[in-house]
């Protein structure tokens, strides 16, 4: 009886991890996951945890993917596929200087290793097409299909900005002093929630240095 191949494995692109969660993409996501077929890489580590938002949150998720995933290590070799590469690129076509330089060390770790590479990021074809490399470029959805969506976020948040610059300057201009410490605190507990101590907020009324939240006693 013919033994069953493994299927290939993947490297991890942020493109693919940040819309694991989209509705189109958790199914895939989610098989991926149960054959253990998603590979790590310091690559993918480190620009996952540059968004950490405090230390205990750095220190759970880099837990988790090191806990979660086979890893591969870049060496030499893997710099030098990573040098020709760009070299191909950068010769044969006037968009390679313009492909990211962290995506073709990763392409570069798939060329060497033989796996493939998950993302939502058209820099991959790219190098797949025009690197002299070979290695397999997959997308976690098709191209083109979750652009409708991130576009309607990134709307949501431009506008969410907006909104909130203009009653900023609003109250600024009607120096609403009962409005504004209210604010003020809201601001502040966001900040906590996130590990980030405020800075100190002037006092409306005296224009000094507000050392204590509403309904605390001044320190002696």
């Amino acid at each position: 009886m013919a033994r069953k191949s493994r299927p290939q494995r993947l490297l991890l692109d942020l493109s693919a991890w940040a819309r694991s969660s989209h509705p189109l993409v958790r199914p895939n996501w989610s098989a991926y996951l149960a054959t253990d077929r998603l590979l790590c890489h310091p690559v993918f580590a480190l620009e996952l945890l540059h968004n950490a938002i405090n230390p205990p949150g750095y220190q759970q998720l880099r837990n988790d993917i090191e806990d979660g995933f086979d890893w591969l290590w870049p060496d030499r070799e893997t710099a030098e596929i990573a040098l020709r590469l760009q070299e191909r690129l950068a010769t044969t076509a006037v968009v390679g200087q313009r492909v990211k330089t962290a995506d073709i060390l990763i392409a570069a770790l798939a060329v060497q290793h033989g796996v493939s590479v998950l993302h939502y990021d058209s820099d991959y074809d790219e190098i797949a097409e025009r690197g002299g490399e070979p290695f397999e470029s997959v997308w976690i959805a098709a191209r083109g299909s979750l652009e409708d969506i991130a576009e309607g976020t990134g709307n949501a948040r431009r506008a969410y900005r907006k909104a909130l610059g203009e009653r900023l300057v609003q109250l600024q201009n009607d120096a609403d002093l009962d409005v504004w410490p209210a604010l003020i605190d809201w601001v502040d507990e966001q900040l906590r929630s996130r590990g980030i101590e405020p800075p100190r907020a002037p006092n409306i009324a005296t224009g000094s240095t507000r050392r204590s939240r509403p309904g605390r006693p001044e320190a002696g």
